[in-house]
């Protein structure tokens, strides 16, 4: 997983200091009026225990308060199942963050690079599951827990626009997964 989160942050690196010197146009991708919903799956972190079954699927907006700074939030949702001898566990997690962002390229309409931070808020829920019908008729939901945390995020990520209105996004962070893939719609 480093490896992947070092790779991607390299890549994006790269591009975002190689993109504006290529591009010839006079438009920036980002403009300070733009809203943009966005939404996509994130790889990594989400379901901590045992295995995913849902990877962290995400909905996310932003809207320009400054010429290059932005702010919005993401809501996410993720899944994963954690057997043990007698059933399993299940385990739910809901996220909901607040977060900005400053974009840093200029000149370039087809690309959009910016680097973040969020705080946010995890609502986790565990309930388990017994294999034997006699055990789950004896113990039902007893063993069911849920929990809350905060939790801070940072954020590295690029958009590119293939059409005025619609771009492919990733993400490389700490949030909602390590990495994060989408698609974007610009709103106005």
């Amino acid at each position: 997983m480093k490896q992947i989160l070092t790779i991607s942050a390299i890549v994006l690196l790269v591009a975002a200091v190689a993109l504006p010197s290529i591009a010839s146009a006079q438009d920036n991708a980002w403009h300070q009026k733009d809203m943009v919903l966005s939404g996509g799956v994130g790889f990594g972190m989400y379901g901590l225990y045992g295995t995913s079954s849902l990877p962290p699927i995400f909905v996310a907006f932003e809207t320009g308060v400054a010429e290059k700074i932005t702010l919005g939030g993401i809501v996410a949702y993720s899944g994963s199942t954690n057997d043990f001898v007698y059933g399993s566990y299940k385990y739910t997690y809901i996220v909901i963050s607040a977060r900005g962002a400053y974009h840093f390229l200029e000149h370039n309409p087809k690309f959009d690079a910016y680097a973040g931070a969020g705080l946010g808020y995890s609502i986790v829920s565990a309930s388990a599951t017994w294999r034997d019908a006699q055990d789950q008729a004896a113990f039902g939901n007893i063993y069911s827990a849920s929990a809350s945390y905060f939790f801070f995020d940072v954020f590295l990520g690029g958009r590119y626009y293939f059409s005025p209105k619609f771009a492919v996004l990733g993400e490389v962070g700490y949030g909602v997964g390590f990495l994060r893939v989408g698609l974007s719609y610009k709103l106005n």
